[in-house]
């Protein structure tokens, strides 16, 4: 498979196309990503992406914060390498969201990522408390306990009784 934009761009892609293969950001795949040669001088990041996501089968999201131009040589590697190459040397970042990739700046990227942190905390600090009564079999409650107390949200408790051999955890859901 070969692709030719402007004149400017070669791109080549031997090999099986698999999907998300050897990066960290996608899942793994049992085949192998597909290796590629590419030979760019000044391609706009878009170009680019577009092209990796046609060897990779790849549902990619570039927003318009997403800006540059690269100049790269590879020869021979696994478009998983590249499209890493290709983010690093922008200070781009991707997300994994279900079938789609999302590329945007690292920063925005870390913002969203403090931004869901801080609403998962705030959702625990108001959600309602819920008590369960959880009976043991074949150990003793007592002993169970600080193993069910270092899993516990800051909010929850966890006590046991030793007559029926329960552990009383109240927890956020």
């Amino acid at each position: 498979m070969s692709h030719s934009v402007k004149g400017r761009l070669a791109l080549a892609c031997v090999g099986i196309c698999g999907l998300f293969a050897a990066s960290p950001a996608l899942a793994a795949s049992p085949t192998p990503a597909p290796r590629l040669t590419i030979e760019v001088a000044r391609a706009d990041i878009h170009t680019l992406l577009r092209l990796i996501a046609d060897v990779s089968r790849l549902n990619i999201v570039v927003g318009e914060d997403v800006r540059g131009t690269v100049s790269l040589r590879l020869r021979d590697v696994p478009w998983t390498d590249a499209l890493d190459a290709v983010l690093a040397s922008l200070g781009l970042g991707m997300e994994r969201l279900g079938t789609i990739v999302r590329v945007a700046p690292l920063k925005v990227l870390q913002e969203e990522a403090k931004a869901r942190a801080a609403v998962k905390k705030a959702r625990q600090e108001v959600a309602p408390l819920v008590t369960r009564i959880i009976p043991v079999n074949y150990a003793r409650a007592e002993e169970l306990l600080p193993h069910v107390k270092a899993l516990l949200s800051p909010r929850g408790t966890a006590t046991f009784d030793a007559r029926t051999n329960v552990l009383i955890v109240r927890d956020v859901e």
